[in-house]
């Protein structure tokens, strides 16, 4: 565990700090209740009690699916920057930032990779441990089991939060922004991914209720298999049809539904393909949020700058600067 990174984590109980146990790899003590934390391979537990049903049902089917989907690739580096834009991974250089919702790590290794001081991955599901494989080697990644809407970290204290494709699979997701503010440094950067209700009409109407009703209650490891035929004819239309028509120097077809998402995805392999399939179908909890809706939330976070991008026209990337003391918003 980062030596910086203990400095602002905080015990669930009672919200005091914390110190390093007696012996390397045997967890936290707070000093104040007296409360112990454990470590089990390489990461920190600091979750709190009482998790609510859908959240606990939610972690368990995307935990199951990261640990079927554990691999890494190279263009998962590419679509992190896609995510992030405008806001440049190069920024992270010295800066101490937490990632909301590490899942696996694949996005860990990335972040870490462009030198930040200290890198907090933070995730509720069992596949924090594959993310605490994914990121052994690295000396400033600290990963931590915790819950998104009780963070054990210190308020002020991350110069960069970084939380993609995670707050609309909270129960509350207006309460999780509320405490990714909290713990943001005045003057400090949130980059937010999140499902776009804009361009997602046919999805909410049509898919959404199929995981609402059937395909969330079905256990992620047998949910997988089931989706194999939709994944199959996913994949076949993407490289045969999608792909070819939305490449560079390619007529775009205009009559295509979805174009511009499913020609970005058409690169992937079928692997990738299929986690995509699963992800969208497995959780109890999503929610397509739409621009009015989060200018809605931010406007009372009072940002001092903030930006929206409407990402292939299905989701919104939001870039947010707190205000520094004495700035006005």
């Amino acid at each position: 565990m980062h030596p910086g990174i203990l400095s602002v984590l905080r015990c669930p109980s009672c919200k005091g700090p914390l110190e390093a146990g007696a012996e390397p790899g045997t967890g936290a003590t707070c000093p104040h209740c007296g409360a112990h934390y454990s470590t089990k391979q390489n990461v920190l537990h600091l979750a709190g009690s009482g998790v609510p049903k859908p959240t606990a049902r939610t972690v368990s089917q995307f935990g199951a699916s990261w640990q079927i989907h554990d691999h890494l690739a190279d263009y998962q580096r590419r679509q992190l920057q896609d995510w992030m834009a405008p806001m440049e991974l190069g920024d992270l250089s010295g800066r101490r930032v937490l990632e909301a919702g590490c899942g696996k790590g694949r996005h860990s290794v990335v972040l870490a990779s462009f030198a930040p001081k200290e890198l907090l991955s933070v995730d509720l599901s069992e596949a924090i441990y594959l993310a605490a494989r994914n990121t052994a080697n690295l000396d400033n990644v600290t990963c931590v089991r915790a819950d998104l809407l009780d963070l054990p970290v210190e308020a002020d204290s991350m110069d960069v939060v970084v939380c993609l494709g995670v707050l609309h699979h909270l129960e509350n997701p207006l309460a999780g922004l509320r405490e990714l503010w909290r713990v943001l440094r005045p003057g400090g950067t949130l980059c937010l991914w999140v499902y776009a209700r804009e361009g997602n009409g046919w999805v909410v109407s049509l898919v959404d209720p199929i995981r609402k009703g059937i395909t969330s209650r079905i256990p992620t490891k047998l949910l997988r298999p089931l989706l194999l035929p939709l994944s199959s004819f996913l994949y076949v239309l993407l490289k045969f049809v999608y792909g070819p028509s939305t490449r560079k120097g390619a007529k775009r077809a205009k009559w295509l539904p979805y174009s511009l998402y499913l020609g970005y995805i058409s690169k992937f392999p079928f692997r990738e393909i299929e986690h995509i399939v699963l992800d969208h179908l497995c959780p109890p909890i999503a929610y397509y949020l739409s621009r009015p809706t989060l200018e809605t939330w931010f406007d009372g976070l009072e940002p001092a700058e903030i930006h929206y991008r409407w990402h292939n026209r299905n989701s919104w990337t939001v870039v947010a600067r707190k205000s520094s003391r004495g700035e006005t918003a």
